[in-house]
């Protein structure tokens, strides 16, 4: 999934099967916390140092940054903010050199879905890797 298939929808079906993940494209113009399908919305990234990124995160179930999982879309790849087996002082690195930007200029992120989520759009905080409000 690029920058471009989100811009083009915004909302896109997400699933697991036989340890691969899939997306596909939803007509979906809102999502719903007690729908059975996981779904990744776009959504806007404000950095530390002001700058603006699109990326997408999944806020149907907002307890957790492990549950939401945002990500921003760099020209150097996708930059990940959760990682379920936790952060190398290495893979932060290389996280931070996507995004050309030290951790200062970077946490914390404020961002917000553009899809509505039970009628609302969903906002939240990353403090840190794998650290989120």
């Amino acid at each position: 999934m690029t920058q471009d298939d989100l811009l083009d929808k915004r909302v896109w079906e997400h699933w697991y099967e036989d340890n691969t993940e899939y997306v596909k494209q939803s007509d979906k113009e809102e999502i719903f916390e007690d729908s059975d399908i996981g779904h990744i919305v776009l959504t806007d990234f404000m950095l530390n140092n002001q700058t603006k990124h699109l990326g997408y995160c999944s806020p149907q179930d907002p307890s957790g940054i492990d549950y939401i999982q945002p990500t921003i879309f760099t020209d150097n790849g996708q930059v990940e903010f959760y990682n379920d087996i936790g952060w190398t002082s290495d893979n932060k690195r290389k996280a931070l050199e996507k995004l050309r930007l030290d951790w200062q200029d970077v946490f914390p992120i404020v961002y917000k879905t553009r899809i509505k989520c039970d009628g609302e759009f969903y906002s939240g905080i990353i403090v840190d890797f794998n650290e989120g409000k």
